[in-house]
């Protein structure tokens, strides 16, 4: 198999190339692990190495994976593998590209529970209220949907896919104490209904969230939509 890594330090990009054999069920993050260890300088994160803290996300034969999830054997091409740094980032070298921008959506789009603190009450829900939001909790931050998000080419100031998915969950957890539609009306501050469905969020998520769905359902949430201009006169009498 011959394997390519895109190479970035500075301003220098190059491909590195191995001829290599893989093993069966060998991760991606193994691979690199493999090379790294003749190489010793190839920079690319990784840190809990079971699917947890989205920290390894890669480019490989141009679709977004979880380096430590990802199985070189489902991705191969002609016997050829490709990794690179993911789309829509900035690099910072190699495979390395700048996180920052999560922890500043969060505070701008103030994503965190609100609760109101007592000492002699739990604040309590059903499994029913649970089920209505619990598929979300399992979102890692890793920001596959984001850097696949065609929505980010037209506008740049969409948040993207895994910020409307925490959304979705503060406003559907029946223990969040916050205005419901005051958080949706901060979210089409930051393009709620600027996404395209192109479903790209869905095709690549690795805990199998569906984003475009939950931003679908804070639309319909939204007690105050914004009237709809399709850029023609509607008056034909």
């Amino acid at each position: 198999m011959k394997l390519l890594i895109k190479r970035f330090n500075n301003q220098k990009v190059w491909f590195d190339e191995f001829n290599v054999d893989f093993k069966e069920d060998e991760t991606i993050l193994e691979l690199l692990d493999r090379i790294n260890r003749k190489k010793r300088d190839i920079a690319y994160r990784s840190f809990c190495r079971s699917s947890i803290c989205g920290t390894c996300t890669v480019k490989v034969n141009d679709k977004t994976v979880l380096a430590c999830k990802a199985k070189v054997k489902d991705l191969i091409q002609n016997e050829e593998l490709i990794i690179e740094p993911v789309d829509r980032s900035k690099v910072i070298r190699d495979l390395v590209v700048d996180h920052e921008y999560i922890e500043k959506s969060i505070k701008e789009n103030r994503l965190w529970f609100e609760d109101e603190i007592r000492s002699d009450i739990e604040n309590l829900q059903t499994p029913e209220e649970l089920a209505k939001y619990d598929k979300q909790t399992d979102c890692i931050m890793c920001m596959a949907c984001y850097f696949e998000c065609e929505a980010l080419d037209y506008k740049q100031a969409f948040a993207g896919p895994f910020i409307f998915t925490k959304y979705y969950r503060f406003v559907f957890d029946s223990r969040d104490k916050s205005d419901k539609q005051q958080r949706i009306e901060l979210a089409k501050e930051h393009g709620l209904y600027d996404c395209i469905n192109c479903q790209k969020c869905v095709m690549v998520c690795p805990k199998g969230i569906t984003s475009a769905f939950d931003i679908k359902a804070l639309q319909a949430n939204d007690k105050n939509p914004p009237v709809q201009d399709f850029g023609f006169e509607t008056n034909f009498f």
